[in-house]
């Protein structure tokens, strides 16, 4: 039997893609625990299991709230942040992204990485979806360096166990233990999770805005509520839950869950649910229909479970492929559509376009300034194939604070100066930029030139933006 106290010794590390999967997990410690202090809402107590939310949202809030000082640098803000938690009690926990990780343990991007290594000793580490990070060329490194390091067991979850060959090898040269989970069958033993589901295949150009709108309109008031719909990009849902509202607002209840935005609101027979990948993994929502565009196969698995769990449903998949050679009959087994159309038909994750979803310290982070809605946002080099650029400030990384500031105006960005300001002094942004989101998005590229301190991003219409990266202290 198991030791009762062994978790009390072993600090436990649960990370999470998203920050509504790390809000949903804060929220059900909450509930499920009774003696519980959780940063940065609480101060860790002795007594009591302390968790530490560690985002970047929760270290700009917190270091906000107390009156952060702009002369200190980023090593020294996120020194007085883990030295305030101190792991007090011998019950630790951490709720964070695999992106934290990789900079404390891979990139070891500051002064109190060792300081947080050595709290985390011996810890079980559990990666939620970790398919999303597999094929990212660090993730393994990141794996091989926690065996090596702090981690007594790893954890890996996902519906979609998706695996490259260097996280495949690692995996197959430790013991390893393999837990499966198998279709439930309808019978009245325990939960059943896959009714049958009715799938309607719309190819066109889901990414022209009118196109969208014009397939939206035509399918929503004939399809059944609770409804989904996931868009590939937040910039496009923000957009048409305009349209959408304008159009629906007096039949249907419309709420947004994305990584922007989350409305909490009763889902009932006239919900419609607007998100992003947010709720692709792990949010239990309860939908009778699902619209979702689709790019690769993983996603298109993981999106399609979010219906057909406690009745059947149905699917209506927005595609840019023509799926027509791969349907050779009508019925389909549920393994069967996914591996032999799905896989078929969309793309691998190998070949994805930059889509925000690689590792901070692998990607190029830049605010931008969207011209129409008038919204800020912290976003990857991905910008650049969704949005066509209208201004920007290349050289932000040779500023002083106050030019920093001066360059937030001229931009445009009047409000939350200094919010964007400590996001920049903790992630430092590459560049500020403003822009149009584009109806038909295009492959960028990330290069860095060492010997020229400068990052060059050029797309697939030969558009090309360069980006400073003398780094000034102040």
């Amino acid at each position: 039997m198991q030791d009762p106290d062994f978790f009390k010794r072993k600090p436990i590390i649960l990370t999470y893609p998203t920050k509504i999967l790390m809000d949903a997990q804060i929220g059900a410690l909450s509930k499920e625990l009774h003696n519980i202090s959780i940063w940065p809402e609480s101060m860790p107590s002795a007594n009591a299991t302390n968790v530490f939310y560690y985002s970047s949202s929760s270290l700009v809030s917190y270091l906000l709230k107390q009156g952060v000082d702009f002369k200190l640098q980023k090593s020294e803000l996120i020194n007085e942040t883990l030295r305030e938690f101190g792991f007090l009690s011998n019950k630790s926990m951490i709720v964070t992204s695999p992106d934290v990780l990789h900079l404390l343990v891979n990139r070891k991007a500051y002064k109190g990485s060792k300081r947080i290594q050595n709290l985390l000793n011996g810890a079980y580490v559990f990666f939620d979806e970790f398919h999303l990070y597999s094929n990212l060329k660090n993730f393994p490194i990141l794996i091989q360096n926690l065996l090596d390091g702090m981690a007594t067991k790893i954890v890996f979850l996902s519906a979609t166990p998706y695996k490259n060959e260097e996280l495949q090898q690692i995996i197959e040269k430790n013991p390893t233990e393999f837990v499966h989970f198998k279709n439930s069958k309808a019978d009245n033993k325990g939960t059943i999770f896959n009714y049958p589901l009715e799938i309607e295949i719309c190819s066109f150009n889901y990414t022209d805005l009118n196109q969208n709108l014009d397939k939206l309109i035509e399918l929503i008031p004939k399809s059944e509520k609770p409804m989904a719909i996931i868009f590939d990009s937040v910039f496009r849902l923000q957009r048409l839950k305009k349209k959408l509202e304008e159009k629906f607002n007096d039949k249907f209840k419309i709420i947004e869950w994305s990584g922007f935005r989350k409305d909490d609101a009763l889902i009932d027979d006239k919900t419609i649910v607007l998100g992003t990948s947010s709720i692709e993994v792990g949010i239990d929502m309860y939908f009778k229909t699902l619209i979702t565009e689709v790019s690769y196969w993983t996603s298109a698995i993981q999106r399609i479970g979010r219906v057909g769990r406690k009745c059947d449903g149905k699917v209506i998949i927005f595609t840019n492929k023509n799926f027509a050679p791969y349907l050779d009959k009508k019925d389909f087994e549920r393994d069967d559509f996914e591996n032999k159309v799905l896989k078929e038909a969309l793309k691998d994750p190998s070949d994805k376009m930059i889509a925000g979803e690689m590792f901070r310290g692998d990607s190029y982070n830049f605010l931008i300034l969207d011209e129409d809605t008038k919204q800020v946002h912290s976003y990857s080099e991905a910008i650049f194939a969704m949005f066509t650029i209208t201004e920007r400030i290349d050289d932000w990384r040779e500023k002083t604070f106050e030019e920093k500031r001066e360059a937030l105006e001229y931009i445009g960005i009047n409000n939350n100066q200094n919010k964007y300001l400590l996001q920049d002094k903790i992630f430092p942004f590459w560049g500020i930029v403003k822009g149009k989101l584009k109806n038909k998005y295009t492959r960028v590229s990330a290069i860095y030139s060492e010997n020229d301190n400068e990052l060059i991003i050029s797309d697939s219409e030969n558009n090309e933006y360069t980006f400073y990266d003398y780094e000034r202290s102040f």
